[in-house]
């Protein structure tokens, strides 16, 4: 009877470890994803009834706290899992940089827009500043 009981507490206490251990692991892979943005964590803790909770399977939700690259800090959820990666609940929100537009110059006699490489219009052929 006394074996019964001991195997039954290993059982336990080896579930209890392997959960522990995905833990930490889930902490690994999320900081490695916000770093990998260019951000810091701030802190990482588990959510066990995390938006979506109730139909996933084998997905552990933290909510995440972290300073993104412009220095704005953002607390927001994610779920992970060992072989599914990081899925953020709102999308990724660190920032991006804006995106590098250019400007548009127009040609002083016909109004045509010309590009900044451009040496003359090629509506009317005046010869730019800028070329």
């Amino acid at each position: 009877m006394d074996q019964r009981y001991y195997f039954a507490f290993l059982i336990i206490v080896g579930a209890l470890g392997v959960r522990v251990a995905m833990h930490f692991f889930d902490k690994g892979r999320i900081k490695d994803e916000v770093e990998s943005r260019l951000g810091r964590v701030v802190s990482i803790t588990w959510n066990p009834f995390g938006r979506g909770w109730f139909f996933e399977k084998g997905e552990r939700h933290y909510a995440v706290t972290y300073v993104d690259r412009s220095g704005q800090t953002l607390t927001t959820a994610c779920k992970t899992s060992l072989f599914t990666g990081v899925y953020w609940a709102e999308g990724p929100q660190v920032s991006e940089p804006p995106p590098r537009i250019m400007s548009r110059h127009l040609c002083a006699q016909c109004g045509y827009s010309i590009q900044f490489g451009w040496r003359a219009c090629p509506n009317c052929g005046k010869a730019t500043e800028f070329a």
